[in-house]
This record gives C-alpha cells, sequence and structure tokens, in this order.
C-alpha cells in the first residue's frame, strides 16, 4: 500500500525537476483532483516550464483553478463511449458528468488537447465508441487501453475476433479515408502507430523506465506509476536525492524477433512483467497487437500518398508530440 496523498517534499521533486531540460509531468491517480491543492502548488511552480498533463475522471475538474486548468498541456478525461456502456463500468450518471466537465473546459477557453480516455472491454464496439467521442466534437483526440491482464481472465480471445478486431478494420478504413480527404481523425493509436513506423520510439512506447518515471505517494522512484509493490520497478527515491537513469529491461531482447517490434515496442511494460494472465493469456493479447498494428501498417501507402499530394503532413498524423501518457498501444 502507499500512503493516499504524497508525503515528501515538494522541494524536492522540484529539484528533480529543475534539473531536467525539457520536463513534463504527469498528475496520475487514482484521481489526482482528490488532492487539488498539491496539484496547483506544483502546476503553478512549474507553469512555463515543463508540460503538463492531467489524468482525470472530470468529475472534480471545478476543483482547480481556471488559469492552473487553462496551463495543462493535455487533459484525459476517462469515458469508454457512448452513455450506456460508460455508466455501465463507472456509475450512473458519471457520462453526464464527463461531458460536463469536458464542456466546462471549453467554456474557459482551455485550448490544450483534450484526450477522451476509454477503457476497451466486453461491451465495447470499438468503431462505434471511438465514433461517438469524436462525433461531440469536444475531444481532440480518442485513446483506449483494452481491459486486460488487469481484470479476471474473461473471453478477450471471442470477443476479439467476433466484434473488436472486425470494428479495428472497419475504424482504420475511416482514418485513412479522411486522410485521403485532407482530415486526420484524432484516434490516438492509429497515429501513434503510424509515428513509430517511421521513427521508431521508446520501449516500452509509454517510456516506462527509460523516458519516463513515475513519484509515488511516498517518494519512491519507480519505473511505472502501476507497479507500486513489485520490487523491479523501483529505481531510487527523492529522499536519496536519486538521479534516475535509464532502465534497459527485457522488453526489446524477447520482442526483437517480433516483425512488429519497432511499431509495437513490447506495449505495456506492466503486462510484460507480471504475465497475470499467463503465457498463452500475454500471447492473446499479443496477437491483437499484431493484427491491430497491422491493420494500419497495410493501408500505408494510402497515408504516404495523401502526404506527399499535399493533403496531409506528417505532423498532422504523428501523435503524441511528447509523452502526455498516451501509451499509443492499446
Amino acid at each position: 500500500m502507499v500512503p493516499p496523498r504524497p508525503i515528501y517534499d515538494d522541494a524536492l521533486l522540484l529539484e528533480i525537476l529543475n534539473g531536467d531540460p525539457d520536463p513534463a509531468v504527469a498528475f496520475y491517480g487514482g484521481e489526482p483532483l482528490l488532492n487539488s491543492p498539491f496539484v496547483e502548488r506544483i502546476s503553478r511552480a512549474l507553469a512555463g516550464r515543463a508540460k503538463l498533463v492531467l489524468q482525470t475522471n472530470g468529475l472534480l475538474i471545478r476543483r482547480l483553478d481556471v488559469d492552473v486548468l487553462r496551463s495543462f498541456d493535455a487533459i484525459l478525461l476517462s469515458i469508454d463511449g457512448v452513455e450506456e456502456v460508460t455508466d455501465r463500468h463507472r456509475g450512473r450518471g458519471v457520462y453526464a458528468r464527463v461531458l460536463d466537465a469536458a464542456r466546462y473546459l471549453r467554456s474557459i477557453k482551455y485550448s490544450g488537447d483534450l484526450i477522451a480516455r476509454m477503457t476497451a472491454t466486453a461491451d465495447t464496439d470499438i468503431r462505434r465508441d471511438v465514433d461517438h467521442l469524436l462525433s461531440i466534437g469536444l475531444f481532440d483526440h480518442v485513446h483506449w487501453q483494452l481491459n486486460v491482464v488487469w481484470s479476471p481472465a474473461w473471453n478477450f480471445e471471442k470477443w476479439a475476433a467476433e466484434s473488436y478486431l472486425p470494428g479495428i478494420e472497419s475504424l482504420v478504413d475511416e482514418w485513412v479515408s479522411s486522410i485521403e480527404s485532407g482530415r486526420v481523425l484524432g484516434i490516438a493509436p492509429f497515429q501513434g502507430i503510424a509515428m513509430r513506423h517511421v521513427l521508431g520510439g521508446p520501449y516500452p512506447p509509454c517510456g516506462a523506465g527509460s523516458t519516463a518515471v513515475a513519484i509515488s505517494t511516498d517518494g519512491r522512484i519507480l519505473a511505472c506509476p502501476i507497479a507500486v509493490s513489485e520490487r523491479w520497478a523501483e529505481m531510487g527515491s527523492l529522499s536519496s536525492g536519486y538521479r534516475p537513469e535509464p532502465r534497459r529491461y527485457p522488453v526489446n531482447e524477447e520482442c526483437s524477433a517480433c516483425e512488429y517490434n519497432r511499431e509495437c515496442g513490447g506495449r505495456c511494460l506492466y503486462s510484460f512483467m507480471e504475465r497475470l494472465w499467463g503465457a498463452s493469456g500475454h500471447e492473446s493479447v499479443c496477437r491483437v497487437t499484431r493484427d491491430t498494428i497491422r491493420a494500419v501498417l497495410r493501408r500505408f501507402d494510402v497515408i504516404e500518398r495523401a502526404v506527399s499530394s499535399g493533403a496531409v503532413r506528417w505532423d498532422d498524423v504523428f501523435y503524441p508530440s511528447f509523452n502526455n501518457t498516451v501509451e499509443i498501444i492499446p
């Protein structure tokens, strides 16, 4: 267990960040706005010097000062698609409250990247739910993470074969068709796959332990924010004055023979290290990941032609421009 709120001195955190030439700080939970004074203090101390990111369910968004909210480069709101699915998993009325938070952010002239952050599970229709969130007109991007490993095992393979992967194929067709016509829909996983295909990127794609670390509420420096009790994730602590150095995990070595290693980057470090669904479950997720990447790359020539013709720019396609906590690979 870790403390519910930071117990370290803010100055220790700011000392490390002041030594970073290009810092990006994400407030992550749990729900970070349960401790809105801490979020405000650190955000104000770093305003104009760091990229700022907030992951939140949005229900407490009005706790933050308007100027602080406007200072965030990216805000991720947790919403799972249509109202029925969101409320089933997050509580009755949550869908409406998340959209209220999004409208509030737009009403105060928030101009950063507003991201709908989905969890995709057995009742997700990926084409329907992503299209729905984009159609609302409030979100710049939609990202989703598969509900795998964290939960008890469910009939993931059947759902993937019958619903998810056909939906991915259909969604990629829509995305590429829009690019041909000069518009890039903000579908974060597809944009991230395209970016890694051309530019490469860290292993794993979220940067855990390599280009990003997490500061636990007890001051420990962790490779992954989920791995709060796993020794393999510990990289030091604020109190020791430790400066985290990139850590090499066996992700790239084990995945190096895969033809989609460049795009996938090992997917999720915690999932890779813990294998909570066992070897067969790990391979099931890998198969779905490969099929998702394959769906984008099969149409990559169309994207390249659209860029060559000037319909869109690579800068429009590639996403994210910095590590805004979008993991890229669902």
